[in-house]
C-alpha cells in the first residue's frame, strides 16, 4: 500500500483490533465497532470507521431517540432531542449531521408488528490519519448513543 492510499477494510480492522477496540461486524465499506451499552453481553454498534479519500479516515456515530420513550412527541421533536443530546459530545468535537433515519423494530415472531421505532441521526467526522481517528473513537465510545426517556436513570 502506498502512503497516498487509504487502508483496506481488512487493514483497518486489524489496526482497530490492535488498538484494543472490539469489532461488531465488517462490511465492504466500513468496520462497525462493538459497544456494550448495558451490563450484560448484549452488543450494539453505533460507531463505524471507514476509509475516506486518499489517506483520510471517516468516523460515523449513530444516535437515536425511541418512540416508546416519547410516545406523544412529533417526529421533528424526536430528532431535535437527538441533536440536543449530541451537542456536547459530538457536535462540539467537530462531528456534523449527515443523515436522518427512521428504523422500525419489528416483532421477531410477527414481522407485521412494529415493537418500536427509532429516530436516528448519523454524525460524521473525517480525520487526516488513522491514529487521530482511533483516539477520537475511544473518546466517543463511552458516550450514551440514545436519548433517555422520562424516568430512565
Amino acid at each position: 500500500m502506498s502512503s497516498s492510499q487509504p487502508p483496506s477494510i481488512q487493514e483497518l480492522k486489524r489496526t482497530l483490533v490492535a488498538a484494543g477496540l472490539e469489532i461488531y461486524r465488517t462490511r465492504p465499506d466500513a468496520v462497525h465497532l462493538a459497544e456494550r451499552p448495558r451490563d450484560n453481553q448484549i452488543l450494539d454498534a453505533g460507531i463505524s470507521v471507514r476509509p475516506a479519500g486518499e489517506r483520510e479516515i471517516e468516523v460515523r456515530v449513530v444516535m437515536r431517540a425511541q418512540r416508546s420513550d416519547f410516545p406523544r412527541d412529533p417526529i421533528d421533536t424526536l430528532y431535535q432531542r437527538v441533536r440536543e443530546h449530541a451537542e456536547g459530545d459530538l457536535l462540539a468535537r467537530g462531528f456534523t449531521e449527515i443523515e436522518t433515519r427512521e428504523q422500525r423494530m419489528l416483532d421477531p415472531g410477527d414481522k407485521t408488528k412494529t415493537l418500536d421505532t427509532w429516530y436516528e441521526l448519523v454524525f460524521s467526522r473525517t480525520f487526516a490519519d488513522l491514529e487521530s481517528a482511533i483516539a477520537d473513537v475511544k473518546r466517543v465510545l463511552p458516550v450514551e448513543k440514545f436519548v433517555k426517556g422520562p424516568g430512565q436513570p
